[in-house]
């Protein structure tokens, strides 16, 4: 009954060699997704955020405003990314500037 709970088979399932060798091809938990964009920016549904983008490795965030100007965000959390991109359509009045600017996260305008 354990096995069904943790998806192992058997020692009398024949399946029992292949689950041995694809279990440690699976990603660890550490690993298992890789949060925002490359840095790339994409598509924003909003009033005033055009594109916006997140690198998780750099932890940098970057928003290009309708008004054609483009900030960056440094140190963001990836949780912080997601619950922007969840805000849609509102995510600057909801996320944006309530906890990157009012949160105190250093930015810059970089055009």
């Amino acid at each position: 009954m354990g096995c069904v709970a943790t998806g192992c088979a058997s020692p009398s399932s024949p399946d029992t060699q292949s689950v041995g060798r694809t279990a440690p091809t699976q990603p660890h938990s550490s690993d298992a997704r890789s949060v925002g964009t490359g840095g790339d920016l994409i598509p924003i549904v909003s009033d005033n955020v055009a594109m916006a983008g997140y690198n998780d490795a750099t932890r940098v965030m970057t928003v290009l405003f309708e008004s054609a100007r483009v900030y960056e965000y440094y140190d963001v959390p990836p949780q912080l990314w997601e619950s922007f991109i969840a805000a849609q359509p509102d995510p600057w009045s909801l996320v944006g500037y309530p906890q990157l600017v009012q949160g105190g996260y250093a930015y810059q305008e970089v055009t």
